[in-house]
């Protein structure tokens, strides 16, 4: 695994913006506090941006309580970041817990230990009245702000099961007294059509008390400079311009080439990172993708189906499952794009030295019947 750069870099700006959403560079939001959704793709630089901008808030003063989501598939344990939050508060703010729960005996089943003692029981676990430990939560909250202004990080939201989702609605949703800010991350890459998070973050982006920011990919002119700080000493045995080129922005991606510099081919544990995503399709959809992966990081639509020997319903069925899980990007000009350049890699060195050799050849025979669905330098590429 690639070390990481000790200073935030490129992420200036992006900072200064978070910052003002909740209120951190003095401002006064129009409406009130504000909470934030924070969406990027994986590996795009979320978890390091809120890094700091804890310890900015840490620095003004505030507390800073972070949950995280975690991938358990279908049997994530419920309210899982809040059981973590409520942890931390114990710890630090143990009369504080004491005085809620008084009032809100709920409170007490969502503690750590409570929650180890029952955890067999799920029928328990569902017969909780969540109207009161909502209520509890949320009294929680505005109490633990009475010692100084509260900031709360969700990490990993795509990963939230549906009780973490409906409790996150109703904080959004019922207003605090005093200063409770919360943030929630999730990677926009991931949710497809049929996301569960999808829904309620088409609910929580119309509420008034809730901002989307996106964390868009790095420049050019940042990867390099990031190249150079993972880099130090060893910079000159790095292809610079080639990490630019593959990593596409991405800092995750970055830390991995620069790791592994030199090599022709992906690193593995990258390479299987990246190949997860094509677990979810189909056999149909991963024909066309594998198909696609021949031919560059960008497709023709008519080349495409040319080449794939699919009749049309048929590739478009596997078109659309592999934009849905955000593998290809379709774009204005009839072109599909590999979301992300090392994607596109990634599947194409998953092909067996056979598949590949044929796709070229069928590649070539169709830009040799019709090279306006490519270009010459495509078609000599493919006949090499």
């Amino acid at each position: 695994m690639a070390q990481s750069a000790e200073r935030l870099v490129g992420r200036d700006a992006d900072l200064e913006t978070l910052a003002g959403l909740v209120g951190l560079d003095g401002t006064v939001q129009p409406g009130g506090r504000r909470h934030v959704l924070l969406a990027g793709d994986a590996g795009v630089g979320k978890t390091r941006i809120l890094r700091e901008l804890r310890g900015r808030a840490a620095a003004d003063g505030r507390q800073v309580l972070v949950g995280h989501c975690l991938d358990f598939g279908d049997s994530a344990e419920a309210y899982l970041p809040f059981t973590e939050i409520l942890d931390n508060i114990t710890s630090a703010l143990p009369d504080v817990v004491a005085q809620v729960a008084d009032v809100h005996p709920a409170l007490l089943r969502m503690a750590p230990v409570a929650r180890a003692l029952g955890g067999a029981d799920t029928a328990v676990q569902e017969a909780l009245d969540r109207g009161n430990l909502f209520a509890a939560i949320h009294s929680l909250l505005e109490r633990a702000a009475e010692k100084a202004p509260l900031l709360v990080v969700v990490e990993d939201t795509h990963w939230a099961d549906q009780s973490t989702r409906d409790l996150l609605t109703f904080l959004f949703t019922r207003p605090f007294d005093g200063p409770v800010t919360l943030v929630a991350s999730y990677r926009a890459d991931d949710l497809h059509r049929r996301h569960p998070l999808r829904r309620q973050l088409a609910e929580w982006t119309r509420l008034p008390s809730v901002e989307r920011f996106h964390l868009g990919r790095l420049s050019d002119d940042d990867v390099r400079v990031l190249v150079g700080e993972l880099a130090g000493d060893l910079a000159d045995g790095v292809d610079v311009e080639s990490v630019v080129r593959r990593a596409d922005g991405n800092a995750f991606f970055v830390e991995e080439l620069v790791q592994a510099a030199g090599a022709e081919e992906l690193p593995w544990d990258l390479a299987d990172l990246l190949l997860i995503r094509l677990d979810q399709l189909d056999a149909t959809a991963r024909e066309v993708v594998d198909t696609a992966s021949a031919a560059g990081r960008d497709v023709s639509d008519e080349l495409l189906e040319a080449v794939a020997g699919l009749d049309r319903a048929t590739l478009d069925a596997g078109l659309r499952q592999a934009i849905e899980r955000a593998i290809l990007v379709p774009r204005e000009d009839g072109y599909y794009v590999f979301r992300h350049a090392l994607l596109g890699e990634a599947v194409y060195d998953d092909l067996l030295p056979g598949e590949r050799v044929r796709l070229h050849q069928r590649y070539v025979e169709a830009l040799s019947r019709d090279l306006t669905t490519g270009s010459a330098a495509g078609l000599a590429r493919h006949a090499r």
